[in-house]
């Protein structure tokens, strides 16, 4: 006869609904809730936001194409919509407002040198190379303009010990050089593009062409470049290729060398926003930021740059919420999110917020040790004091970390982790970070953390250089700890990564890179979900440590700890916390990102 102890499963199930009540043991592990929310994010989600967002594009000016450009209807849409989804999922959202100035060529720009019409960066093809590009913040021409080219101080001799790379950077070098009513063709190097057109303009010329530097390989492409948004140049401005500039010059040793160019632009100061959104639970001394720019360039709707790392990040906070109430869990620390404006314009939404409250507790620390000591002027602060500051900074500062994502989707991807530690990349030309750098304590760990999903889930990745052209760059300078993901933009995938990855050979990561054809066809729904999935784990790992770097899985490979450094700076080579670190040069980085390159970062 069978038997059935009835008090017995009854204490059982007594027992484990207590255990649900109170948490057992598995809930309290971070890597446990993580997995439990990463699992949560289903591609048809992210497909839904990149189709929203495709249909929040507007026609450009020229009708070619439709964007999301900050400072168009296209923006605001877009902010539009993630601001309804996320309050529709218990979130507050706030926007952070700035003024923006929003610049865009119009259709119809044309350069002609010596009767032979130039190929525009638009007009190019596999076939037909691109010989110049409008720079970002240039003036208008006010309809078609003839006139004379003349050189300023070019030097060609690259090997020469004397070799000059400052063409046009200062003001006298424009003495005894006729430029007036001129167009001034100046060699890249050694300034901002801006002092260039700047100081050509101030001697008189109508119009500026920077041409290529050509000492190195990687200076002979179009310079793609931009003056800035608080550039004053009011000439027409574009950038060559360095041959093109090599031959002009040559040939106007003997002859006059006349230029043809028409340019409309549209320059105005519009207010854009930041939106940004926080969990209403963790500890608030104690977040974890996650960013993704949410604009688009001109030319094109953005769905993988950024609109993938976009719809990353808002399915993430939905299913975080979603997943907090259900769990038996709490939540350790606050996860702030961020859709950040005007990235394509050189990254000025991330940095306004990083200047204004990193900033702010940076300031608030300085006058807390400044008042401790005594000292009245900051320009009075000893280096050791300065040091205090530093730590009284990081003591206040409640963001502990950034994790960044811009472009998780490209469809000839590889699965791209920030090399934390700069063990993989050090010596990459798209490294900013100079000398002996060390970055935040915590960036290792990060990347670590990011491998550690991609190793579990049997996917390969690739270490990618801190360029600092993304929107990290800001909290990196501000000394907060960073990390992201990448899948690849204009360069081309290797034959290793393609049998690492799949895809095509010699093929860019993203054929549609700053295109028109950057729409919905244009994403890889496998890189897109994995990329999605993993920043769920990663954030929610942080979200449930009470220490944000201690490790807690004993059988961890060595590769993946980290030894905790004891101070923020111990490098030789010092980096302030605040200082702006110069970011790689874009004919290099495949974070090229925004669009165009200052050549030196402003000061």
């Amino acid at each position: 006869m069978n038997t059935f102890n009835v008090s017995g499963r009854k204490l059982l199930v007594v027992a484990m609904s207590a255990a649900l009540l109170t948490g057992f043991a598995g809930c309290e592990d971070p890597r446990w809730v993580a997995n439990k929310v990463s699992k949560a994010i289903k591609e048809k989600n992210l497909v839904d936001h990149l189709e929203a967002m495709e249909i929040a594009a507007v026609p450009t000016p020229d009708g070619s194409s439709t964007t999301r450009a900050a400072g168009t209807e296209g923006y605001a849409n877009s902010a539009d919509y993630i601001k309804a989804t996320l309050e529709a999922n218990g979130y507050d959202v706030t926007f952070q407002p700035f003024d923006f100035r929003s610049w865009s060529e119009q259709d119809g720009t044309t350069l002609s040198v010596n009767g032979q019409a130039l190929v525009h960066v638009r007009d190019a093809t596999d076939d037909i190379p691109a010989d110049y590009a409008a720079m970002s913040y240039s003036g208008g021409s006010d309809g078609a303009l003839n006139a004379d080219i003349a050189f300023v101080t070019p030097d060609f001799d690259f090997e020469s010990p004397d070799y000059d790379d400052t063409d046009g950077c200062e003001a006298a070098d424009f003495d005894g050089v006729d430029v007036t009513g001129k167009v001034a063709v100046i060699q890249r190097g050694g300034c901002t593009f801006n002092a260039k057109v700047v100081n050509a303009e101030n001697a008189g010329a109508v119009g500026a062409i920077v041409f290529n530097q050509g000492n190195n390989d990687g200076r002979k492409a179009v310079v793609n470049g931009t003056l800035g948004s608080d550039s004053e140049a009011g000439i027409p401005a574009f950038g060559a290729r360095y041959d093109l500039g090599k031959a002009w010059y040559d040939l106007a040793q003997s002859n006059a060398v006349a230029a043809a160019l028409n340019i409309g632009v549209e320059d105005e100061v519009v207010v854009t926003q930041n939106l940004l959104a926080e969990t209403k639970k963790g500890n608030p001394d104690q977040i974890v930021m996650l960013g993704a720019h949410l604009d688009s360039v001109q030319e094109g709707p953005g769905i993988n740059d950024n609109g993938s790392g976009s719809a990353g990040i808002l399915e993430y906070a939905i299913r975080l919420e979603k997943k907090m109430r259900q769990l038996p869990v709490n939540q350790k620390n606050k996860v702030r999110f961020a859709w950040w404006a005007a990235e394509e314009a050189g990254l000025v939404g991330s940095n306004y917020y990083t200047e204004e409250v990193l900033g702010g507790y940076y300031n608030d620390a300085q006058a807390q040790i400044m008042e401790e000591e005594g000292v009245t002027d900051p320009a009075d602060l000893t280096a050791a004091q300065r040091e205090l500051v530093d730590a009284r900074y990081l003591e206040i500062n409640p963001i502990k970390m950034y994790l960044n994502f811009d472009m998780i989707g490209s469809p000839n991807y590889v699965f791209g982790v920030m090399d934390g530690d700069l063990s993989d990349t050090k010596d990459s030309p798209d490294n900013a970070y100079p000398g002996d750098f060390e970055p935040p304590e915590g960036t290792s760990h990060i990347e670590g953390l990011f491998n550690e999903f991609f190793t579990d889930k049997d996917e390969s990745t690739v270490p990618q250089a801190l360029s600092k052209r993304s929107d990290y760059s800001g909290f990196a300078d501000w000394g907060i700890a960073f990390g992201g993901l990448f899948t690849g933009a204009e360069q081309i995938k290797s034959a290793e990564e393609a049998e690492q990855f799949g895809g095509d050979v010699d093929v860019a990561y993203d054929k549609c890179y700053h295109q028109a054809c950057d729409d919905l066809n244009n994403v890889s729904n496998k890189a897109l979900r994995v990329n999605s999935k993993a920043l769920a784990y990663v954030a929610t790992f942080y979200a449930m440590s009470d220490d944000l770097y201690a490790d807690g899985r004993e059988d961890e490979p060595e590769q993946r700890t980290l030894l905790r450094s004891l101070s923020v700076q111990e490098s030789s080579n010092q980096h302030s916390i605040g200082q702006k670190i110069k970011s790689a040069s874009r004919e290099v980085s495949d974070h090229g990102h925004f669009h165009g390159d200052f050549d030196q970062d402003r000061e």
